[in-house]
């Protein structure tokens, strides 16, 4: 009986067997492990860095945020200020007779987070929030160029890590840290 006869010509066993052979199980089995191992150990070398790194993210959007009000305010020749809650903040803007919270969506994209926490000095005067829910301006930030004293610091309880903002006068925000909560 002849061999069949493909395109390429005559098929042997050897040729067939050589076709057909593909991974094994176990062999697949051992890649997918050692991705998984990498991956794993990528994903975890990362997480312990990102803490940290996330709290001086923070502390710089709100460094941003405060000078970008301060410009704002001047440019735009309107009052702003900063109304803290112990786990977030709202800016507010005066409009004539009274402080409401600013309807623009940009200000409202910066979170503090739940395992975060927010304390005010002004005037070496710790403030402390009363109502949470009242809207009282705290730092502010005038279309004359002058911007309250503050230091603002912000503590994340899971890290035990903490970031201080320094603001003066003229509109300098400082950002220190991320640094140990216990330290002072």
């Amino acid at each position: 009986m002849k061999p069949p006869i493909l395109e390429t010509g005559i098929s042997t066993p050897e040729k067939r067997q050589f076709a057909q052979r593909g991974f094994t199980l176990f062999e697949i089995l051992v890649v997918v492990i050692i991705v998984v191992i990498t991956v794993s150990a990528i994903i975890f070398s990362t997480t312990l860095s990102r803490g940290d790194n996330d709290l001086k993210l923070l502390g710089n959007d709100l460094s941003k945020l405060i000078h970008l009000l301060y410009q704002e305010a001047i440019f735009e020749n309107r009052n702003y200020a900063i109304s803290l809650n112990p786990q977030d903040f709202n800016v507010l803007e005066y409009n004539g007779e009274e402080w409401t919270i600013s309807n623009q969506s940009f200000f409202r994209k910066i979170k503090l987070g739940e395992t975060r926490q927010s304390s005010l000095i002004i005037d070496n005067l710790d403030v402390s929030v009363v109502d949470p829910s009242s809207v009282v301006p705290h730092i502010l930030i005038l279309s004359s160029g002058e911007m309250t004293s503050f230091e603002w610091e912000i503590i994340d309880s899971n890290l035990d890590s903490k970031i201080i903002l320094q603001g003066d006068f003229l509109g300098n925000v400082l950002m220190l840290g991320p640094v140990s909560a216990s330290d002072v």
